[in-house]
Protein backbone atom coordinates (compact mmCIF):
# COMPACT_ATOMS: atom_id res chain seq x y z
CA UNK A 1 0.00 0.00 0.00
CA UNK A 2 1.17 3.41 -0.91
CA UNK A 3 -0.11 6.78 0.71
CA UNK A 4 -0.75 9.21 -2.21
CA UNK A 5 1.76 11.95 -2.78
CA UNK A 6 -0.55 14.66 -4.42
CA UNK A 7 -1.38 16.39 -1.40
CA UNK A 8 -1.42 19.95 -2.83
CA UNK A 9 -5.30 20.52 -2.46
CA UNK A 10 -4.88 18.92 1.45
CA UNK A 11 -2.35 21.56 2.34
CA UNK A 12 -4.35 24.53 0.98
CA UNK A 13 -7.11 23.40 2.82
CA UNK A 14 -5.97 22.11 6.04
CA UNK A 15 -4.53 24.23 9.22
CA UNK A 16 -1.23 22.41 9.52
CA UNK A 17 -1.87 20.83 12.53
CA UNK A 18 -4.46 19.03 10.77
CA UNK A 19 -2.25 17.98 8.26
CA UNK A 20 0.10 16.75 10.75
CA UNK A 21 -2.48 14.56 12.35
CA UNK A 22 -3.66 13.36 8.72
CA UNK A 23 -0.10 12.11 8.01
CA UNK A 24 0.80 10.64 11.57
CA UNK A 25 -2.66 8.34 10.59
CA UNK A 26 -1.73 7.88 7.51
CA UNK A 27 1.45 6.26 8.67
CA UNK A 28 -0.01 3.95 11.65
CA UNK A 29 -2.78 3.18 8.93
CA UNK A 30 0.72 2.15 6.49
CA UNK A 31 2.21 0.19 9.44
CA UNK A 32 -0.41 -1.61 9.93
CA UNK A 33 -1.26 -2.97 5.93
CA UNK A 34 2.83 -3.80 5.97
CA UNK A 35 1.91 -5.69 9.75
CA UNK A 36 -1.05 -7.90 8.01
CA UNK A 37 1.20 -8.88 5.21
CA UNK A 38 3.38 -10.65 7.31
CA UNK A 39 3.31 -14.36 7.26
CA UNK A 40 3.22 -15.11 11.24
CA UNK A 41 -0.27 -13.02 10.40
CA UNK A 42 -1.86 -14.12 7.75
CA UNK A 43 -4.86 -17.14 7.67
CA UNK A 44 -4.65 -19.91 5.34
CA UNK A 45 -7.86 -21.66 4.16
CA UNK A 46 -7.22 -24.63 6.84
CA UNK A 47 -10.92 -25.85 6.35
CA UNK A 48 -9.96 -26.84 2.32
CA UNK A 49 -6.86 -28.16 3.56
CA UNK A 50 -6.19 -32.19 3.56
CA UNK A 51 -5.80 -32.92 7.26
CA UNK A 52 -2.53 -35.19 8.09
CA UNK A 53 -4.31 -38.68 10.13
CA UNK A 54 -1.35 -39.46 12.63
CA UNK A 55 -1.14 -42.93 13.91
CA UNK A 56 -2.16 -41.41 17.45
CA UNK A 57 -5.71 -40.76 15.48
CA UNK A 58 -7.99 -43.82 15.65
CA UNK A 59 -10.56 -43.88 12.74
CA UNK A 60 -13.31 -44.41 14.69
CA UNK A 61 -12.28 -41.37 17.20
CA UNK A 62 -12.25 -38.76 14.52
CA UNK A 63 -14.86 -36.18 13.86
CA UNK A 64 -13.26 -33.46 11.71
CA UNK A 65 -14.47 -30.12 12.32
CA UNK A 66 -16.48 -27.70 9.52
CA UNK A 67 -17.67 -24.29 8.94
CA UNK A 68 -20.76 -24.84 11.25
CA UNK A 69 -18.07 -25.49 13.90
CA UNK A 70 -16.88 -22.19 13.68
CA UNK A 71 -20.44 -20.62 13.24
CA UNK A 72 -21.43 -21.81 16.49
CA UNK A 73 -18.20 -21.22 18.12
CA UNK A 74 -18.75 -17.52 17.06
CA UNK A 75 -22.13 -17.26 18.48
CA UNK A 76 -20.85 -18.75 21.46
CA UNK A 77 -18.29 -16.14 22.14
CA UNK A 78 -20.86 -13.25 21.36
CA UNK A 79 -22.91 -14.55 23.40
CA UNK A 80 -20.22 -14.63 26.05
CA UNK A 81 -19.16 -11.04 25.53
CA UNK A 82 -22.34 -9.62 25.50
CA UNK A 83 -23.95 -10.95 28.54
CA UNK A 84 -20.70 -9.91 30.14
CA UNK A 85 -21.11 -6.61 28.65
CA UNK A 86 -17.28 -6.72 27.55
CA UNK A 87 -16.21 -5.49 23.75
CA UNK A 88 -17.30 -7.15 20.59
CA UNK A 89 -13.67 -6.44 18.98
CA UNK A 90 -12.51 -9.38 21.27
CA UNK A 91 -14.28 -12.05 18.98
CA UNK A 92 -12.50 -10.48 16.36
CA UNK A 93 -9.44 -10.67 18.16
CA UNK A 94 -10.41 -14.14 19.67
CA UNK A 95 -10.65 -15.42 15.93
CA UNK A 96 -7.85 -13.98 14.15
CA UNK A 97 -6.30 -15.90 17.17
CA UNK A 98 -7.94 -19.38 16.99
CA UNK A 99 -7.90 -19.26 13.07
CA UNK A 100 -4.04 -18.36 12.62
CA UNK A 101 -3.54 -21.14 15.38
CA UNK A 102 -5.45 -23.52 12.98
CA UNK A 103 -3.32 -22.45 9.86
CA UNK A 104 0.04 -23.53 11.09
CA UNK A 105 1.37 -27.30 10.41
CA UNK A 106 2.07 -28.05 14.47
CA UNK A 107 1.16 -32.05 14.78
CA UNK A 108 -1.05 -30.54 17.95
CA UNK A 109 -2.96 -28.31 15.75
CA UNK A 110 -4.03 -31.82 13.42
CA UNK A 111 -5.26 -33.13 16.08
CA UNK A 112 -7.52 -29.85 16.79
CA UNK A 113 -9.05 -29.93 13.52
CA UNK A 114 -9.95 -33.60 14.02
CA UNK A 115 -11.57 -32.96 17.26
CA UNK A 116 -14.78 -31.48 17.69
CA UNK A 117 -14.00 -31.54 21.42
CA UNK A 118 -10.57 -30.11 20.90
CA UNK A 119 -11.49 -27.27 18.74
CA UNK A 120 -13.86 -26.33 21.26
CA UNK A 121 -11.61 -26.29 23.72
CA UNK A 122 -9.24 -24.08 21.74
CA UNK A 123 -11.88 -21.47 20.47
CA UNK A 124 -12.87 -20.99 24.44
CA UNK A 125 -9.11 -20.52 25.09
CA UNK A 126 -8.84 -18.01 22.24
CA UNK A 127 -11.50 -16.10 24.09
CA UNK A 128 -9.90 -16.72 27.32
CA UNK A 129 -6.60 -14.95 26.05
CA UNK A 130 -8.26 -12.41 23.98
CA UNK A 131 -10.22 -11.09 27.17
CA UNK A 132 -7.21 -10.84 29.00
CA UNK A 133 -5.04 -9.27 26.19
CA UNK A 134 -8.13 -6.98 25.42
CA UNK A 135 -10.49 -6.04 28.39
CA UNK A 136 -9.72 -4.78 31.75
CA UNK A 137 -11.98 -8.04 33.28
CA UNK A 138 -10.45 -10.14 35.38
CA UNK A 139 -10.67 -13.91 34.09
CA UNK A 140 -9.10 -17.38 35.11
CA UNK A 141 -9.29 -20.54 33.46
CA UNK A 142 -11.10 -21.88 36.42
CA UNK A 143 -14.05 -19.89 35.30
CA UNK A 144 -13.82 -20.72 32.00
CA UNK A 145 -13.30 -24.36 32.91
CA UNK A 146 -16.56 -23.42 35.00
CA UNK A 147 -18.57 -22.25 31.56
CA UNK A 148 -17.97 -25.86 29.88
CA UNK A 149 -20.04 -27.25 32.63
CA UNK A 150 -17.50 -29.68 33.30
CA UNK A 151 -16.31 -30.62 29.96
CA UNK A 152 -13.36 -29.18 30.57
CA UNK A 153 -10.26 -28.46 33.43
CA UNK A 154 -8.93 -25.46 34.04
CA UNK A 155 -5.65 -27.78 33.33
CA UNK A 156 -7.19 -27.86 29.88
CA UNK A 157 -7.79 -24.45 29.49
CA UNK A 158 -4.26 -23.40 30.46
CA UNK A 159 -2.65 -26.28 28.92
CA UNK A 160 -4.43 -25.39 25.40
CA UNK A 161 -2.98 -21.59 25.95
CA UNK A 162 0.04 -22.90 26.42
CA UNK A 163 0.44 -24.59 22.88
CA UNK A 164 -1.41 -21.69 21.02
CA UNK A 165 0.74 -19.49 22.39
CA UNK A 166 3.73 -21.33 22.22
CA UNK A 167 2.56 -22.14 18.00
CA UNK A 168 1.95 -18.76 17.13
CA UNK A 169 5.01 -17.82 18.98
CA UNK A 170 3.70 -15.09 21.15
CA UNK A 171 2.84 -12.78 18.07
CA UNK A 172 -0.95 -12.31 19.54
CA UNK A 173 -1.77 -8.57 18.50
CA UNK A 174 -2.79 -8.95 14.61
CA UNK A 175 -4.43 -5.96 13.44
CA UNK A 176 -7.83 -6.40 12.90
CA UNK A 177 -10.62 -5.13 10.94
CA UNK A 178 -12.39 -3.28 13.67
CA UNK A 179 -8.87 -1.00 14.24
CA UNK A 180 -8.25 -0.36 10.55
CA UNK A 181 -11.63 0.92 10.57
CA UNK A 182 -10.82 3.45 13.54
CA UNK A 183 -8.44 4.89 11.57
CA UNK A 184 -10.46 5.04 8.55
CA UNK A 185 -13.03 6.86 10.58
CA UNK A 186 -10.44 9.26 11.82
CA UNK A 187 -8.70 9.87 8.65
CA UNK A 188 -12.15 10.69 6.99
CA UNK A 189 -13.23 12.84 9.51
CA UNK A 190 -10.06 14.89 9.19
CA UNK A 191 -11.78 16.52 6.47
CA UNK A 192 -14.95 19.28 7.38
CA UNK A 193 -16.99 17.52 4.95
CA UNK A 194 -17.17 14.13 6.40
CA UNK A 195 -18.93 14.79 9.53
CA UNK A 196 -21.30 12.01 8.92
CA UNK A 197 -18.74 9.53 9.68
CA UNK A 198 -19.43 10.54 13.35
CA UNK A 199 -23.34 9.40 13.05
CA UNK A 200 -23.73 6.91 15.23
CA UNK A 201 -25.98 5.07 12.58
CA UNK A 202 -23.34 5.34 9.93
CA UNK A 203 -20.43 4.02 12.27
CA UNK A 204 -22.75 1.15 13.64
CA UNK A 205 -23.73 -0.01 10.07
CA UNK A 206 -19.97 -0.23 9.71
CA UNK A 207 -19.29 -2.36 12.95
CA UNK A 208 -22.24 -4.21 12.02
CA UNK A 209 -20.82 -5.53 9.33
CA UNK A 210 -17.59 -6.10 10.57
CA UNK A 211 -19.05 -8.41 13.55
CA UNK A 212 -21.22 -10.22 10.76
CA UNK A 213 -17.67 -10.84 8.76
CA UNK A 214 -16.00 -12.45 11.89
CA UNK A 215 -18.79 -15.46 12.13
CA UNK A 216 -18.07 -16.20 8.25
CA UNK A 217 -14.96 -18.27 7.35
CA UNK A 218 -15.44 -16.50 3.67
CA UNK A 219 -13.13 -13.30 5.13
CA UNK A 220 -10.90 -15.77 7.15
CA UNK A 221 -8.39 -15.21 4.56
CA UNK A 222 -8.85 -11.88 3.62
CA UNK A 223 -7.24 -9.48 4.87
CA UNK A 224 -8.34 -7.01 7.87
CA UNK A 225 -7.95 -3.62 5.97
CA UNK A 226 -9.72 -5.19 2.89
CA UNK A 227 -12.84 -5.68 5.41
CA UNK A 228 -12.89 -2.45 6.91
CA UNK A 229 -12.66 -1.11 4.13
CA UNK A 230 -15.29 -2.85 2.14
CA UNK A 231 -17.71 -2.26 4.66
CA UNK A 232 -17.01 1.43 5.02
CA UNK A 233 -17.73 1.94 1.13
CA UNK A 234 -21.36 -0.07 1.78
CA UNK A 235 -21.78 2.31 4.80
CA UNK A 236 -20.86 5.46 2.54
CA UNK A 237 -23.10 4.22 -0.40
CA UNK A 238 -26.23 4.01 1.53
CA UNK A 239 -25.69 6.65 3.40
CA UNK A 240 -28.56 9.38 3.12
CA UNK A 241 -26.06 12.03 5.01
CA UNK A 242 -23.67 12.64 1.33
CA UNK A 243 -24.41 14.03 -1.58
CA UNK A 244 -23.10 12.42 -4.80
CA UNK A 245 -20.41 15.07 -4.51
CA UNK A 246 -19.86 14.10 -0.80
CA UNK A 247 -19.62 10.54 -1.51
CA UNK A 248 -17.22 10.97 -4.09
CA UNK A 249 -14.92 13.30 -2.17
CA UNK A 250 -14.85 10.67 0.66
CA UNK A 251 -14.15 8.14 -2.04
CA UNK A 252 -11.13 9.80 -3.29
CA UNK A 253 -9.77 10.27 0.51
CA UNK A 254 -10.16 6.34 0.73
CA UNK A 255 -8.59 5.84 -2.33
CA UNK A 256 -5.45 8.27 -1.51
CA UNK A 257 -5.52 6.60 1.69
CA UNK A 258 -5.48 2.88 0.56
CA UNK A 259 -3.08 3.71 -2.33
CA UNK A 260 -4.47 0.30 -4.29
CA UNK A 261 -7.52 0.34 -6.21
CA UNK A 262 -10.42 1.20 -4.25
CA UNK A 263 -13.09 -0.52 -6.09
CA UNK A 264 -10.54 -3.93 -6.95
CA UNK A 265 -12.09 -6.89 -7.38
CA UNK A 266 -11.25 -7.98 -4.00
CA UNK A 267 -13.00 -5.18 -2.29
CA UNK A 268 -16.29 -5.61 -4.72
CA UNK A 269 -16.39 -9.00 -3.81
CA UNK A 270 -15.80 -8.49 -0.28
CA UNK A 271 -18.77 -5.57 -0.13
CA UNK A 272 -20.85 -8.01 -1.55
CA UNK A 273 -20.38 -10.77 0.47
CA UNK A 274 -21.20 -8.12 2.96
CA UNK A 275 -24.50 -7.07 1.82
CA UNK A 276 -25.47 -10.83 1.57
CA UNK A 277 -24.77 -10.43 5.33
CA UNK A 278 -26.90 -7.85 6.09
CA UNK A 279 -29.84 -8.92 4.17
CA UNK A 280 -29.48 -12.53 5.55
CA UNK A 281 -29.69 -10.39 9.05
CA UNK A 282 -32.48 -8.33 7.62
CA UNK A 283 -30.86 -5.05 6.89
CA UNK A 284 -31.74 -3.64 3.55
CA UNK A 285 -29.36 -1.50 2.02
CA UNK A 286 -30.22 1.53 0.22
CA UNK A 287 -32.77 2.21 2.91
CA UNK A 288 -33.90 6.02 3.24
CA UNK A 289 -33.54 5.48 7.47
CA UNK A 290 -30.48 4.48 8.43
CA UNK A 291 -31.50 4.79 11.96
CA UNK A 292 -33.98 2.43 12.04
CA UNK A 293 -31.25 -0.70 11.15
CA UNK A 294 -31.77 -3.83 13.43
CA UNK A 295 -28.51 -3.37 15.10
CA UNK A 296 -29.51 -4.76 18.29
CA UNK A 297 -28.48 -8.81 18.15
CA UNK A 298 -27.43 -8.93 22.04
CA UNK A 299 -28.71 -11.96 24.29
CA UNK A 300 -30.74 -10.43 27.65
CA UNK A 301 -28.40 -11.16 30.62
CA UNK A 302 -31.33 -12.25 32.62
CA UNK A 303 -29.41 -14.65 35.19
CA UNK A 304 -25.95 -16.16 35.51
CA UNK A 305 -27.86 -19.53 35.16
CA UNK A 306 -28.79 -18.67 31.38
CA UNK A 307 -25.28 -18.43 30.12
CA UNK A 308 -24.69 -22.23 31.61
CA UNK A 309 -28.01 -22.94 28.73
CA UNK A 310 -26.06 -20.78 26.40
CA UNK A 311 -23.28 -22.57 26.13
CA UNK A 312 -24.60 -25.71 26.50
CA UNK A 313 -26.05 -25.08 23.72
CA UNK A 314 -23.65 -24.09 21.51
CA UNK A 315 -21.07 -26.71 22.36
CA UNK A 316 -19.76 -28.26 19.42
CA UNK A 317 -20.50 -31.87 21.15
CA UNK A 318 -23.71 -31.71 21.52
CA UNK A 319 -24.60 -30.33 18.12
CA UNK A 320 -22.97 -33.30 16.56
CA UNK A 321 -24.91 -35.43 18.77
CA UNK A 322 -28.42 -34.03 17.82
Amino acid sequence: MTISSDTTALSESCPRDRLDRYYGICEEFKTMTLQEELAAYKCADYLGAPVVVRNTCADDTLDPIDIECRVRMVEWCFQVIDFAELNRETVNIAMSLLDRYLSTSNPEVEIVKLSRQMYQLASMTALFIAIKMNEKTVVNASLFAELSRGSYTAADITNMESSMLATLQWRLNAPTSHSFLRYLVNLVSNDDTSHFAMESSFLELCVFQLDLSVGDYFFCTKKPSTVAVASFLNAVENSTELSHAGCSNVINTLQSIYGTAIYSNEICSTMSRLTMLLKSNGVETKQTNMLNLPFTRRMSPVSVAGIARVVSEATMVSHHEQ
